[in-house]
């Protein structure tokens, strides 16, 4: 039930299919259907598809498949805006019948300059409100017009509560009369808001701040056809890592693009939750404990800075967590790899070891993947800045000795540990020495996972067959 008023919860999520799902859009629906969760409420999708010429089928799949994607669906059919044009013309009508609106003649020539002039003065620009008082005398004129809302302010700011930033006061002077339906006959953002709420009979409007200003004429509106609003809650912006509004450099890309990096979707939701929202000190949530402990009050008032290095780290956690069966599962099904494909002579058991080898080690599924393919293939080329660090010379005549050492060696873990350890001590070289000369030797870089493991995986015949090819390349 709502806590303010003692009604079920339903909240919406309401994306306009002109692009594909972005972080924040997602972090803003992860909270409705939270909240929703919580409250044994409805949560609900509607699809704000009245910019015709941008919406599209190919944007609005897109969004709904990355919702479904992170386990977010909608609990009634969608509703579709665009199709409801003649309702929102009816209740325009309803208006202008109340004398709560007016046909607004203005062209937008006219609009323009006074724009113009409004912005050479650096003032704000408003409507004049020129044609509030005339009087439509010929219905039937094919004069085009717009519908615009007479707002009446009393006082010199318009307050209502937010149950993320508290009260909020806005100042009435910044409020001017809005258009409803525009000249065309399509309806504004705020009207049809308002209207298709209150048919789907929403309790609260969870939303990113940015529609913080449109807030005072919904309120409105409602007030105008004598309906009761929602109780509203602001989501504050996610920040890049200096403070500034986030951009695509810092991270603000799509979801359709984190899929295919390799980020898992319990991870994307656990990172954006926490991303303005906490709970304790906890980091690490599974659904459940989500739904159980997330509230509007737990909600930040100031904007959260977003880390790229931060969602890495939480998704590495979730990925450790996985079979290497089921990551190869993901490798077809999220990235649209074929493993079996890229490693060939390698058998499904095989290739389950070798992702278990850098599951590890890995912060995406996208990098585990080419850990493991770039791991099966012949080093394309070798980190020899790294290596000279590491071993200024005799490199070529330790990998001559250890091919020797490996000569009907069984290889197994422990035997060939135990082989190494040995020719260090015999020829005074540091173990780490001699496993990161191998492992040069096998990859390319002197740094990755177990050379052991990696020894035992690759088989006695291709670790000699590396070793060769990079004497060779001395």
């Amino acid at each position: 039930m709502n806590p303010q008023n003692n009604k079920p919860v339903r909240v919406r999520f309401a994306p306009s299919p002109t692009g594909n799902l972005h972080i924040g859009s997602l972090r803003t629906a992860l909270f409705n259907w939270l909240f929703a969760r919580h409250h044994n409420g409805t949560f609900l999708i509607r699809v704000e598809d009245t910019d015709v010429v941008r919406s599209t089928k190919e944007f609005e799949h897109s969004l709904m498949e990355s919702l479904a994607w992170t386990g977010i669906i909608s609990d009634e059919p969608l509703m579709y805006q665009a199709s409801r044009m003649d309702l929102y013309r009816q209740f325009a009508d309803q208006l202008l019948k109340e004398n709560k609106a007016y046909k607004c003649f203005c062209t937008e020539v006219e609009l323009q300059e006074k724009r113009e002039a409004t912005q050479e003065r650096q003032d704000t620009y408003q409507y004049d409100k020129r044609c509030r008082a005339l009087v439509d005398s010929d219905p039937s004129s094919p004069k085009p017009f717009v519908v615009r809302f007479k707002v009446v302010i009393e006082s010199e700011n318009f307050i209502f509560a937010d149950d993320i930033k508290g009260q909020v006061s806005i100042p009435a002077e910044q409020v001017d009369d809005f258009v409803l339906l525009r000249s065309d006959g399509t309806v504004t953002y705020n009207f049809a808001n308002v209207i298709d709420d209150n048919e789907m009979q929403i309790t609260q409007v969870i939303r990113g701040e940015e529609h913080l200003f449109n807030t005072p004429k919904q309120i409105l509106l409602y007030q105008a056809f004598g309906y009761q609003a929602p109780s509203y809650a602001h989501i504050p912006l996610i920040l890049g890592p200096s403070g500034q509004k986030l951009s695509k450099r810092d991270g603000a890309t799509s979801v359709v693009e984190y899929k295919k990096e390799g980020y898992l979707p319990q991870a994307l939701c656990n990172y954006l939750v926490r991303l303005g929202w906490s709970h304790g000190d906890l980091e690490i949530f599974t659904q459940q404990e989500m739904i159980e402990h997330f509230s509007l009050q737990g909600i930040n008032r100031s904007g959260a800075k977003f880390d790229i290095e931060k969602l890495k780290w939480v998704n590495s956690f979730y990925i450790k967590t996985l079979t290497p069966a089921a990551i190869i599962e993901l490798f077809a099904k999220d990235l649209e790899k074929n493993i079996a494909q890229d490693t060939p002579d390698l058998t499904d058991a095989q290739r389950q070891a070798w992702v278990a080898l850098y599951q590890d080690r890995s912060s995406t599924l996208k990098e585990l993947y080419d850990q493991v393919v770039k791991s099966y293939n012949l080093p394309a080329s070798y980190d020899w800045e790294n290596l000279r660090k590491l071993i200024e010379k005799d490199a070529v005549i330790i990998l001559q000795l250890l091919q020797q050492e490996f000569v009907n060696l069984e290889f197994e873990k422990h035997q060939l540990s135990e082989k190494v350890k040995a020719f260090c001590k015999l020829h005074n070289y540091k173990m780490s020495e001699i496993a990161q000369l191998l492992r040069f030797a096998l990859t390319g870089s002197i740094s990755g996972p177990s050379i052991f493991e990696m020894m035992v995986l690759l088989g006695s015949r291709e670790v000699q067959k590396r070793i060769s090819g990079v004497i060779a390349e001395f």
